[in-house]
């Protein structure tokens, strides 16, 4: 009788079978940037119709809000992400080399005011706590994002 035994080496388990670096922080980092990036440009938008200059810490809150229900939304999110990614590695890999700078702020900022302007924008910026307050938040990443901007 030949050998019983058979050889099964060359079978994998599906684990570990590709060994890839932990992108979470890399990934985490695009969403928040991505996430950031539309809402502060929607705060911008805001402050610019409104005729001010600066850009509040309230203009940030209703941008972040505003952004929240805008967010599964957009079409290019994905493709955004992708090189928000590819931008947080880079630093990543040259944050080590680089000494870290320090920034300084500065308090004066002007005083929030809604805007005048009736355009779309401005019109959901000014009544956002309206929907804001009727919103109950479904997923994980809306019950985080909703306790920090209530934290604002």
């Amino acid at each position: 009788m030949a050998n019983d035994k058979q050889d099964f080496t060359f079978m994998k388990s599906g684990f570990n079978n590709l060994v890839e670096k932990d992108e979470t922080v890399e990934n985490v980092a695009a969403l928040i940037l991505n996430f950031m990036d539309h809402a502060i440009r929607s705060a911008a938008i805001y402050i610019k119709h409104g005729k001010r200059n600066t850009i509040t810490r309230e203009d940030i809150k209703r941008g972040f809000m505003l952004e929240v229900f805008f967010m599964n939304k957009r079409p290019d999110s994905l493709e955004n992400c992708k090189k928000i990614k590819k931008i947080v590695k880079e630093i990543l890999e040259t944050e080590e080399e680089e000494a870290e700078e320090e920034i300084e702020y500065e308090d004066n900022e002007d005083d929030f005011a809604l805007s005048e302007c009736t355009c779309a924008m401005c019109n959901c910026m000014n009544t956002i706590y309206e929907r804001w307050g009727k919103w109950t938040p479904q997923t994980q990443m809306e019950i985080i994002l909703h306790k920090h901007i209530e934290n604002i």
